[in-house]
């Protein structure tokens, strides 16, 4: 999804495009006014905004990586590993490989991590007036210290 030159990894010394932005094809048509902002996102890669459009997201079930057991998740993935291809020839057998571990790893994650409901009431409810004027004090810092 990526749009642009804009550095995403920036450092007193360098500057690079590393981080990227993927989505299906599908999804991609709702993704819009992609861009990496000027924003100082207290780390040395910058904050990637975009829109996703025609979503309504008032309640939304999702997978949450924190909920996930990860030790039942490693089990399941080293579990797929029988119904892999075993010795790589060509082009075609990397393809396929590459296909039965990107689908092992989808069907370990999707059996370790539950669905969550996420409730979208607008409200960061630990977000606070203190905490927003930390957040301009390290922008300007970090501004003053980039020039």
């Amino acid at each position: 999804m990526n749009r642009g030159d804009r550095p995403t990894f920036v450092t007193y010394n360098r500057q690079e495009v590393i981080d990227i932005t993927i989505a299906t094809l599908y999804t991609s048509n709702f993704i819009k006014v992609w861009h990496v902002t000027e924003e100082v996102s207290c780390s040395d890669h910058r904050y990637i905004h975009f829109t996703v459009t025609g979503i309504d997201r008032s309640d939304e079930v999702y997978h949450n990586p924190r909920r996930t057991s990860w030790e039942s998740f490693t089990t399941d993935l080293f579990g797929c590993r029988g119904n892999m291809t075993g010795k790589i020839t060509n082009f075609t057998d990397l393809e396929t490989a590459a296909k039965q571990f990107q689908d092992a790893i989808v069907f370990a994650y999707n059996e370790n991590c539950p669905f969550t409901m996420r409730w979208n009431n607008g409200n960061i409810s630990w977000w606070n007036q203190d905490l927003a004027e930390r957040r301009r004090k390290v922008r300007r810092l970090f501004n003053a210290a980039k020039k």
